[in-house]
């Protein structure tokens, strides 16, 4: 038998693209067109704001004076009663910054030949006839209902206005037929026509066109659209959309290209994440988080995602380079709130939701486990026809009298039931439970809905010397399992002063307590159990074999056990700023993270199998690690060349401190759990302390030429205790570079905000293995000498003074669009790159005396391309529409590995070449992705009339058919072929947007695609299945000739594979709906705002692979569907 492999392309490629067509196209067509305005002072120039805040004319004066050639020449007073100005973080033009700041003007404003602006107050014009005037109140607010204080309302060519109060309300009289203008700062201007008394509802619509981003992008801010490296972001109206997430991976999951987030089926929203794929074999691949400027070394979940400003994902090394050792698997910098100008704001978001068990594997039941155990034995004790048939229900042809004869037993007067009950080896206890009427469905038992409970109180305000924001969170998630649940305290407070126009310091402070709970029930072993068995003896004790077989553990043993595990961490940021002349700044960060941890476990002889099973162990965590960054940063702009220079010096030092005890066989009983470790018989106490010290050096240089041409250099020399005395430090350069097309002459365009090609090269380190990888350790060990045992150390690994850093060259290219007055933006990209110097824990002979040592070893290539798409379809009036759509393809290859080489035969066992040795026990093969799976490739199930061939490989039909790849009649390791992925090769995300009045609507879907996973179901197969229970599959029979599925007690052995299905699947992510009430509600409840909102989370998975009767495609078990409401109510 043999069958030849086709290569075939993926067949998902050509669907996704003609997707993304046609998603492009309706997009395109569907977007609304916008003006540009019209220039006052040169368009190059633009104000960057890094924070909101509230200025008077004069200080709007100074603040571009400050960021430009410009110089304001005016009579002092002229602006004394002008309306302040309302400034939101970005970057503006200077052009429409001092058209919103004097739109209340009757002025003559003239721009001289030196960048002079002089600006005069034109006389007021007389007026000759009285015409009529009326009086107009209203509220401003922006398109979400929140107020706008501060927002201008001036009449039309004249020096009449007013300002919006801070719950945006304003009142002002108009002349018959006059134009109110309505402005604000980084929204588009509302012109009103009055002709009566009234009172107006105005709702400001975003210009995106006018207002830049400015992102974090480590050690500093810079404009989204000047960026030379590869950043994605998301702000806080990605948390708005979501507001019942309790862990920040929930928002962060689909959103942004190049990001690759799990699913997580826990009650604390644990995910993994990874940043454009692996680039380590052997160290971590976990991104660097950084926290307000400051690396951070706890875990995501520590944060509350309602005190989250924004996040951005450093993905290329020009972004990443300045954190250099912790960069090569990316960074996400997360900014968390401060106080806004204004009076004091009190926040509080409260949501209740429930996680219900998704799809779940149904196991047989009372009505037909009997069924199904008579089938098993009929595959694997064959005997006469109907056999272990059902006694009422005898196949065709077998009366009850013949069926009694197959044992001899005809004309008896037995229950012809309990015959079969024997027949089918029923123990005794399911007998009696049958007879009793009583069942028990294990997975009612197991499995339940968990309440989940969110809330978070939040406080914050700005002065004109202080800013503060405040919050505290508590949540508690029960899981999907019985007792399965986490609860956490979490609290932020940050805190600024302005001590003077020079000196700024600062606070941020992060706390965690965190609550994980004890025995949950073994949600596996649910499936083997027989629905005939008993949870617990007549006297109440618990049963430790449900229905007496000793492959059926019961299930509730773990809730027996005594688990304590707490968590407290409390991460601090001190910080000062300080401006200094010609355009220098100096900041200092000292931070600290101290985190305990407790966990203790019990398990009593009760939860165990036999005498002396209780065992008891305490594990006391103590770690503190701190850091200092000196910082120095220059800004200056000479004409069109703009430079921005940053310069770091950093230290840091780690500890931590461990103790252990553990003991078991309690006496006289075990009570106490691990109250009282000491009464054990057998004692065990060990310790564990390490330290790390790390420092590092960088400098960055951005510089761009007439806001068109961008060059950003950086280079970072850090050091690590970790590495070989020999290599503690390493330098990683980057460069990047940027060309605004858009503002070229041969492609300047109306419609065309932006079109601009950036192109990156640099390297990263990976630092992250053990503190001791290159020492010789030592292990405590026992020998014998003079015939005694005796306690003694010995040499583990080999020492290597050399090992260095691994290190990872990444090279990037993109072109980044704004379409249409910002209403159409995207990016696609293409990226590469290949690490060397991998960190791997190689094997030694145990001739040596050692068992391995860490390396520098071999290379792996990984690349991939990303496309993001954002659309405005529709922004008029009530009703606004928008769009995200986003496109991630991935992979990667093992270039080299150990450099161990071994010869290659020919057909004939003739030596005609030399490969490099492949690693078979990791599954790691040369010229293949890390994740490619090389097995036995299953070409379905034999079938009737192949009885012969079957034969051959020790088959009979209904057994699994493995490929004969060389057909020499045995199938061993030379049979194993490439096939497939286990990780997908594309990701796909949706968003849609909807806003209607006060209702807002958002939903999201993902796709993963490309890639298998195992699903062994289809084996039919378990050790002893005849004793267990198993999930409800098809299998092959004589009359149901399946090619997909096997005989029920299959043979799968000699050799083992995986059956392999396709897990590429598309699922509505998340669904979420909401109401804000109307402002005129609002005041009357003497509030500033409230919105209530519905949300639905993890909804079941649509395979586009096939994958069936297994759990949720994803994850591989039963996954959470989340749903909640809530509210978000701002005093």
């Amino acid at each position: 038998m043999k069958n030849n492999l086709n290569r075939a392309g993926f067949p998902y490629g050509k669907m996704l693209f003609i997707f993304i067509m046609r998603t492009f196209i309706f997009l395109f067509c569907a977007t609304l067109f916008a003006l540009t305005p019209v220039d006052v002072v040169s368009q190059n120039s633009k104000i960057k704001i890094e924070e909101d805040k509230i200025l008077s004319v004069d200080q709007v004066f100074d603040l571009i004076m400050e960021q430009t050639e410009y110089r304001f020449f005016y009579e002092e007073g002229i602006f004394k009663d002008y309306p302040k100005v309302h400034l939101r973080k970005g970057v503006i033009r200077t052009n429409k910054l001092l058209k919103e700041s004097l739109s209340q003007s009757n002025l003559n404003i003239t721009v001289t030949a030196n960048d002079a602006i002089l600006i005069k107050k034109n006389p007021q014009k007389i007026i000759e006839e009285e015409q009529a005037e009326y009086q107009v109140s209203g509220t401003i607010t922006d398109q979400d209902g929140q107020p706008l204080p501060g927002a201008s309302v001036v009449e039309k060519g004249t020096d009449n206005g007013t300002q919006s109060d801070f719950d945006g309300v304003f009142g002002i009289t108009v002349s018959h037929g006059g134009i109110l203008e309505i402005s604000y700062v980084g929204f588009l201007t509302q012109r009103i026509t009055i002709t009566q008394d009234e009172t107006i509802k105005v709702q400001l619509l975003e210009d995106t066109a006018s207002l830049e981003e400015v992102i974090v992008i480590g050690y500093g801010t810079a404009v989204k659209k000047d960026l030379t490296g590869a950043v994605s972001s998301f702000d806080q109206k990605a948390v708005d959309r979501q507001p019942s997430a309790t862990n920040l991976t929930e928002l962060m999951r689909g959103s942004l290209p190049g990001l690759n987030v799990g699913t997580s089926t826990g009650p604390s929203g644990e995910s993994s994440i990874v940043v454009r794929g692996i680039t380590s074999l052997g160290a971590d691949n976990s991104p660097l988080l950084v926290v307000d400027d400051v690396i951070y070394q706890g875990n995501i979940s520590s944060i509350n995602p309602a005190d989250i400003e924004s996040v951005n994902v450093l993905k290329d090394a020009s972004a990443s380079s300045i954190y250099g050792s912790r960069a090569a698997s990316g960074v996400i910098i997360i900014t968390t709130k401060k106080g806004k100008e204004g009076k004091p704001i009190i926040n509080l978001r409260s949501s209740t939701g429930f996680a219900h068990a998704g799809l779940m594997q149904e196991v047989y039941g009372p009505d037909n486990f009997l069924d199904y155990k008579g089938d098993v034995f009929d595959q694997m004790v064959p005997k006469e026809n109907g056999y272990y048939s059902n006694p009422n229900n005898l196949p065709s042809g077998v009366t009850i009298n013949d069926w009694l004869e197959y044992d001899g037993l005809g004309g008896t007067s037995t229950d012809p039931n309990l015959i079969w009950y024997d027949r089918l080896e029923l123990n005794q206890v399911e007998k009696d439970n049958i007879a009793a009427g009583n069942t028990l469905d294990w997975k009612d038992l197991v499995y339940q809905t968990g309440l989940r409970l969110n809330n978070t109180i939040s406080v914050s305000g700005k002065s004109d010397r202080v800013s503060y924001y405040g919050s505290l969170g508590h949540v508690k998630n029960e899981g999907i399992i019985l007792f399965q649940e986490s609860e956490s305290l979490r609290g932020r407070l940050n805190i600024e002063s302005k001590i003077s126009n020079a000196l700024t310091i600062g606070l941020n402070m992060q706390t965690l307590h965190l609550k994980q709970p004890t025995g949950i029930p073994g949600s596996g072993s649910y499936e083997v159990q027989s629905p005939f068995g008993s949870l617990f003896y007549d006297d109440g004790e618990i049963k430790h074999l449900p229905y007496d077989d000793a492959l059926s553990s019961n299930p509730f043993l773990y809730t027996y056990r005594d688990n304590y595990f707490r968590q407290r961490e409390y991460f601090t940021n001190l910080y000062a700023k300080l401006s200094l002349p010609l355009g220098f700044s100096y900041r200092v960060n000292w931070s600290n993270r101290s985190n305990f941890v407790q966990d203790y476990r019990f398990r009593p002889a009760i939860a165990t199998l036999g005498d002396g099973g209780d065992l008891g162990s305490r594990s006391d965590q103590f770690e503190n690690r701190w850091m200092v960054d000196n910082i120095v940063n220059w800004k200056k702009s000479f004409d069109d060349h703009n430079f921005d220079l940053t310069l770091l010096y950093n230290i840091e030092e780690a500890k931590t401190y461990e103790s252990t005890q553990s003991n078991s066989i309690f006496s006289p009983n075990d009570n106490l759990s691990y109250h009282n470790l000491g009464i054990g018989e057998n004692p065990v106490v060990g310790s564990n302390d390490t330290r790390a010290t790390a420092d590092a050096m960088m400098a960055r240089l951005a510089y761009n030429f007439h806001n068109r041409y961008y060059v950003t250099a950086a280079v970072r020399r850090d050091g690590y205790s970790a590495f070989g005395a020999n290599n503690p430090y390493a330098t990683f350069p980057s460069i990047g570079l940027r060309w605004r097309l858009s503002d070229e002459n041969f492609l300047k365009s109306e419609s065309m905000n932006d079109l601009s090609l950036r192109a990156s090269w640099g390297k990263n380190g990976n630092r992250e293995i053990g503190i001791y990888s290159a020492l010789s350790r030592l292990e405590g060990t026992n020998y014998i000498y003079d015939r005694s045992t005796v306690v003694g150390i010995n040499a583990t690994d080999l020492a290597n003074l050399g090992l260095k850093w691994e290190t990872t060259e990444t090279y990037d290219v993109a072109l980044e669009f704004s379409l249409f007055g910002s209403r159409v933006s995207g990016t696609l990209e293409y990226y590469q790159g290949v690490t060397n110097d991998l960190l791997l824990n190689r094997s030694l002979p145990i001739l040596t005396g050692y068992t391995g040592v860490f390396a520098n070893l071999g290379e792996v290539e990984n690349k991939g391309f990303e496309i993001s798409l954002n659309t405005v379809n529709i922004e008029s009036g009530n009703f606004s529409w928008r769009s995200g759509l986003v496109l991630s393809h991935n992979r990667n290859k093992i270039k080299s590995l150990y450099g161990d080489m071994e010869d290659v035969l020919d057909g004939e066992g003739n030596v005609i070449g030399q490969k490099e040795k492949d690693d078979i026990g990791n599954d790691w093969y040369i010229g293949h992705a890390i994740d490619e799976i090389f097995d036995y490739k299953i070409l379905g199930i034999w079938q009737l009339g192949e009885e012969d061939e079957a034969t051959v490989y020790g088959r009979q039909p209904g057994d699994v058919k493995l490929m004969d790849v060389n057909d020499d009649g045995v199938i061993n390791f030379d049979d194993q072929v490439f096939q497939g992925n286990k990780t997908p090769r594309y990701r796909a995300s949706l968003r849609n947007d909807f806003v209607y009045k006060n209702f807002d609507f958002s939903i999201f879907a993902n796709a993963l695609l490309g890639h298998k996973g195992s699903n062994n179901e289809h084996f039919n197969f378990r050790v002893q299945q005849q004793r267990l229970n198993k999930i409800v599959t098809p299998y092959w029979t004589p009359d149901n000739p399946t090619n997909e599925w096997a005989r029920l007690s299959s043979k799968n052995s000699s050799p083992a594979t995986d059956w392999y299905d396709d897990k590429s699947f598309i699922r509505i992510q998340n669904i979420s709906m909401g109401y804000t009430f109307p402002q005129k509600l609002a005041d009357k409840l003497k509030i500033q705002s409230l919105r209530l909102y519905a949300n639905v989370q993890n909804l079941p998975a649509f395979s586009l692979g096939g994958w069936e009767y297994g759990w949720d495609v994803e994850t591989g078990q039963a996954t959470p569907l989340i749903t909640a409401i809530g509210f978000d109510l701002t005093f």
